[in-house]
């Protein structure tokens, strides 16, 4: 039975009966812990952690099958459970790994979990329930792992945010600098734009229509490489399902597929012939070398040389708020103002000549001995 909210969020505040992930501190928890930091690594055990919503509150939940998988591996992806703490806490089969998973669900590092769907709606959310562990069932993490990561991201943002409002106090190359990029970006991604919209409009007319330059070049889902690859295709909408679990799919594919093999074993359909197997879903994805940052680097180095071309990176063109005029006379030669030539006597016979060397204001005056004068 499903947990009231109060309940549940006591539960994930406090994730062990004792108040402290691991027990009272011995050493089988010590290494049950390291098991922990070692499964909330995506990269080192392979579990992926999904997101959702329980309680109002944003979770990483994922399924008991894919944590027995973490440890003993699956076919054609081996287990990544190895070296000295395989040794310590050795897990050799899907029964051991799922007492595993057992005792940190028993110490509190995550609980058990089911969907509960809203009313007239296919969003859902994630409720806390009672019970063992089961590969078939949900589980959300309590335990956060290591903040080390954490806490280092945390201090470069606050570098960051520091170093940026220090910028009056920046060295003025860097300053320039600065300027020069932002733009070098905002004339070549506007061109860019404009171009793309004119290409757009050229071949609808044409007829071939939805076909853009970098279709995906605003599309969120993308990294900045990928939004400049391919360099044409079709941009086709982006439908995000709200229920995307892989699992759930899954389970609902294979219960078509049990009603298809039902069917047939009836005869009332006729069997579909056998197609060639296709590449595991599992399996990971062929290396193939993408061009994204192959375009970013042309696009945006034309986009340079055009600007400097154009004269956009000429001191004249530097606001005042980036750097002062006097400063930028130091860098640029042209801003300063021409030498004021010699003036010429009034004769005339000065005009040519070097100036003569200039009295010091605050030099100590002289004193003539004939006539006992300081001049």
């Amino acid at each position: 039975m499903g947990t009231s909210a109060r309940e549940a969020r006591q539960l994930g505040a406090q994730p062990g009966k004792g108040g402290k992930v691991g027990g009272p501190g011995s050493k089988e928890d010590q290494r049950l812990q390291a098991v922990a930091n070692w499964l909330r690594t995506e990269k080192r055990s392979g579990l992926v952690a999904k997101e959702a919503i329980q309680y109002e509150k944003r979770v990483d939940y994922f399924k008991g099958s894919k944590l027995v998988d973490a440890f003993v591996g699956t076919e054609g992806r081996p287990s990544k459970y190895t070296g000295k703490m395989s040794k310590d806490v050795p897990v050799k089969s899907r029964a051991e790994a799922a007492k595993m998973g057992q005792e940190l669900l028993r110490l509190g590092y995550f609980h058990r979990s089911q969907r509960v769907a809203h009313a007239n709606s296919r969003r859902w959310e994630l409720e806390l329930i009672n019970g063992p562990f089961d590969e078939d069932s949900l589980y959300t993490w309590i335990y956060e792992g290591s903040k080390t990561k954490l806490y280092l991201m945390c201090a470069g943002m606050l570098f960051g945010a520091l170093v940026l409002c220090m910028i009056q106090i920046w060295p003025l190359w860097m300053k320039i600098g600065v300027w020069w990029c932002s733009v070098t970006f905002l004339t070549t991604f506007g061109v860019l734009s404009v171009v793309r919209l004119v290409l757009f409009c050229l071949m609808f007319v044409l007829g071939f229509r939805g076909i853009w330059l970098f279709p995906n070049l605003f599309d969120d889902n993308q990294t900045f490489a990928g939004s400049f690859q391919p360099i044409m295709g079709r941009a086709d909408p982006v439908y995000v399902e709200e229920d995307s679990d892989e699992e759930y799919r899954a389970h609902m594919a294979s219960k078509k597929k049990k009603k298809e093999d039902a069917a047939v074993a009836k005869g009332e359909v006729a069997s579909p012939e056998k197609k060639p197997k296709s590449q595991p879903k599992d399996a990971p994805p062929e290396k193939s070398f993408q061009f994204g940052w192959l375009n970013v680097v042309l696009i945006f180095g034309l986009g340079g040389l055009a600007c400097l071309k154009m004269g956009f990176f000429e001191g004249d063109n530097v606001p005042d708020f980036v750097a002062k005029t006097d400063d930028l006379q130091y860098y640029f030669k042209s801003l300063a103002p021409p030498e004021e030539a010699s003036a010429a006597g009034e004769d005339g016979e000065g005009k040519g000549k070097k100036k003569g060397k200039e009295k010091d204001p605050f030099a100590q005056p002289k004193e003539d001995p004939k006539t006992k004068t300081r001049f």
